[in-house]
């Protein structure tokens, strides 16, 4: 698979179907389109496949030649079991498809069987596990706002669903009806155009099942918090379907924070002839919630020549339980997400693939924060002597993305050189309807809070933007025989932001480059080197900034990355890498004004071992040392009115680590009690900077977690029950920071499911 080979069936983005232990071994191909060879266990019972069987037939890479030339390669469903903790392919971006150990660049899976395991119900508890992911500014209690890297992960363009749409991250998004859970790190502009160098995070649908799928789960925990999801699957002939359906009241334990969420998808297949397939995926996500206060630092030391980084006093880890913000301070959002997506195998050798699609979300949010060093002394606000509390009242906002996606792919023979060529072209056009916050201000104690009188809404001026960003793209990947494969690629954007209704506010039409190589000394170990450069829209000015929502001009990023990458089996693989990252850097200065200034570096070593060890223990392990700084700037300065301003060269970047690790066990007591199961793990995220300046940091953290799972026959069919603890120690701690925001981490709680199948 070439690192920059994309134009495949969409029957290839869900992964290889999940079977149980009596599943599958080995693979078939009938008729040129590749099925599982099911396979009876001691039971002498034939598993039902849970997951997509994928019966497109378009190619992964070039078969070698053959009479009449080289050939797009049948997929081939490689019996993956659903309690597998490892996987052995990619779904992400230009890897659709690829093989974990030909992708040149540090991608983390998080099956189905991990997040079932753990029972995690949002983005930000499914990639704990990925080294280097923190939480960043707010609290995860209404939407998981996530870094990687400690690059933030642009909610509007670095999310994906099934490897292409870009979805909003503005709200919870639901993992029940997810297959698997990617973490593609790093620059991608070459295929998804401008987005941060994070890294993007790609959700992939469950697809249709071959055979007749039904299963019902409840869910509840010691919060309150319950609820009941329904999957259904099944194909009839050359047409397949999925849904699923999902109702629960939600509780994060914090007080005021009850809510609920919803969630209807549906994935469906079609296939009228061998090679024509159709998809068409749709969900609607729904969920409403209080949003809980954090602190934010508004007033701190002014800095001087003398002491240009004068330190901040963080405030007290409180009850956990506790929420200082009123209980009217709704979050109420919807989303639904549409694409649709048809691939022509034209002939053996080459491929169409064409997609389309829109994300559409819509928000009220009543943001509040507090500010520990800002003591009331206005009588009309409330209690002298109190802290400052914030509510920032956002009403109707809009998002919508449309994007559109055509390529052309193929391979061929240029003497001992086999080619997997892929030309294609791409419009993503991104526009937000912005009303500005309308801020109502109230006294508090934040160690006993009080009661807050609701306010009238006041109508806020919009401010509508928009951003289109085009491209053409050709990859190519040369390979020579099997242990050598050289790849590049050119990407040529037009890029434009805008005012709507209003003048163009930035455009620009950048060509980006990439390139590398993969050599393989065994068929079971790679060594790989890239270089790449990146495209990224800045992100909107954060709403603690004097200028919210100004959009800065895009900017470009490089990345070098080099590693290696061992399978000993196909459900075992060791990554270790090695990378720098070189982008621009935007922060919140000393005049509350979100600026860009200089260049960031980050340069870090991170490794992940995922998959099983036994027939008994599976692994999930990952960690990361990062060294990330501000390299170049502007220096110390007095303005005329004496106003002095410090550099932020030399200086930590914001809400990043040093070091984070985690390590996640499944241990499986069949030989002592048929299908019991022992689970546990920690997270650990090192200590943070709360702003550019470095003025305060919060301290690192351990968190630990436990849990069981037992599986049994009842009346026929199978049924699972699920205890997990998360937080078992009660560690109190700071979950998130950045731009002088902190938000305390959620109370310990246990968590607890039955599943049945039909």
């Amino acid at each position: 698979m070439s690192l920059f080979y994309v134009g495949m069936a969409w029957g290839q983005t869900g992964i290889p179907a999940k079977y149980d232990d009596r599943a599958v071994t080995g693979t078939a191909v009938a008729k040129g389109v590749a099925r599982p060879v099911e396979k009876t266990g001691d039971a002498g019972k034939v598993a039902t496949a849970a997951t997509a069987v994928n019966v497109a037939t378009t190619a992964t890479t070039a078969k070698p030649a053959t009479d009449n030339g080289p050939a797009l390669e049948d997929i081939v469903v490689t019996g993956a079991r659903a309690n597998r903790f490892g996987t052995d392919v990619v779904q992400a971006g230009s890897f659709r498809g690829a093989k974990a150990l030909d992708t040149p660049l540090t991608v983390n899976v998080i099956s189905r069987a991990v997040i079932e395991t753990q029972q995690a119900r949002n983005l930000q508890e499914v990639l704990q596990n990925t080294a280097g992911v923190t939480v960043s500014q707010t609290t995860p209690t209404v939407y998981s706002n996530l870094a990687i890297r400690g690059i933030p992960v642009d909610n509007r363009s670095n999310y994906r669903l099934d490897g292409i749409l870009p979805i909003i991250n503005l709200i919870d998004m639901p993992i029940e009806d997810k297959d698997r859970v990617e973490a593609l790190k790093g620059a991608s502009a070459l295929y998804y155009g401008f987005t941060t160098p994070a890294g993007i995070i790609n959700l992939t649908m469950k697809r249709p099942t071959q055979k007749r799928y039904l299963e019902i789960d409840g869910v509840g925990d010691s919060n309150g918090g319950r609820g009941g999801h329904i999957d259904f699957g099944q194909t009839w002939g050359m047409f397949g379907a999925r849904i699923n359906g999902l109702y629960a009241d939600v509780d994060s334990g914090i007080d005021h924070t009850l809510g609920s969420r919803y969630l209807t998808s549906g994935a469906f297949d079609l296939k009228p002839t061998r090679n024509l397939t159709m998809h068409l995926d749709i969900e609607h996500i729904f969920k409403e919630v209080n949003e809980p206060g954090i602190f934010r630092f508004v007033k701190k030391p002014t800095p001087t020549a003398a002491d240009p980084y004068p330190s901040v006093t963080l405030p007290p880890l409180i009850n956990p339980r506790t929420n200082f913000g009123p209980d009217w301070a709704r979050n109420r959002a919807q989303e639904t997400n549409l694409m649709g997506t048809v691939d022509w195998k034209i002939t053996k050798a080459w491929n169409f693939s064409l997609s389309g699609g829109q994300s559409w979300l819509w928000r009220d949010r009543h943001f509040n924060y507090l500010d520990p060093n800002n003591i009331n002394t206005n009588p009309a606000v409330g209690t002298v002597g109190e802290n400052v509390l914030t509510v920032g009242d956002q009403e109707n906002y809009e998002a919508v993305n449309r994007n559109a996606r055509a390529e052309v792919a193929g391979t061929f023979r240029s003497g001992p050189l086999l080619h997997d060529l892929l030309v294609g072209a791409s419009i993503n056009v991104r526009d937000q309807y912005n009303p500005s916050t309308v801020n109502h201000t109230f006294a508090q104690d934040y160690t006993d809070p009080h009661a807050i009188a609701e306010v009238a809404y006041a109508p806020s001026v919009f401010t509508n933007t928009r951003i289109n960003d085009k491209g053409l793209y050709a990859f190519d990947r040369i390979k020579f025989r099997e242990w050598l494969q050289l790849l590049g690629g050119i990407r040529k954007s037009d890029y434009t932001e805008e005012v709507l209704g209003g003048k163009r506010t930035f455009h620009a039409t950048p060509i980006t480059y990439s390139y590398g190589g993969v050599i393989k000394p065994i068929k079971w170990m790679s060594l790989y080197g890239t270089y790449i450069e990146g495209l990224e829209s800045t992100a909107g000015a954060p709403s603690t900034a004097i200028n919210y929502g100004q959009q800065l001009p895009a900017a470009k990023s490089k990345q070098e990355e080099g590693g290696i990458k061992i399978q000993p089996t196909k459900n075992l693989l060791f990554q270790a890498a090695y990378f720098v990252i070189n982008r621009a850097s935007t922060y919140v200065n000393g005049a509350n004004m979100y600026v860009e200034d200089g260049r960031l570096r980050y340069r870090g070593f991170e490794f992940s071992l995922s998959g099983d060890l036994t027939d008994e223990l599976s692994v999930y392990a990952s960690g990361q040392a990062l060294n990330a700084k501000q390299v170049s700037g502007a220096p110390s300065s007095i303005s005329a009115s004496g106003v002095f301003s410090p550099t932020v060269v030399g200086r930590w970047v914001e809400n990043t680590p040093k070091y984070t690790a985690s390590v996640s066990l499944n241990y499986k007591l069949d030989r002592v009690v048929p299908g019991l199961s022992v689970n546990g793990g920690f997270v650990y995220i090192g200590r943070r900077a709360i702003d550019a300046l470095n003025q305060a940091w919060i301290p690192g953290y351990v968190l630990f977690n436990m849990g069981t799972s037992y599986q049994r026959m009842v009346a026929g069919h199978e049924m699972t029950f699920r205890v997990n603890a998360d937080n078992i120690t009660g560690r109190r701690y700071w979950a998130s920071t950045g731009a002088d925001l902190l938000a305390e981490g959620a109370p310990q709680v246990v968590k607890f499911s039955v599943a049945m199948k039909y």
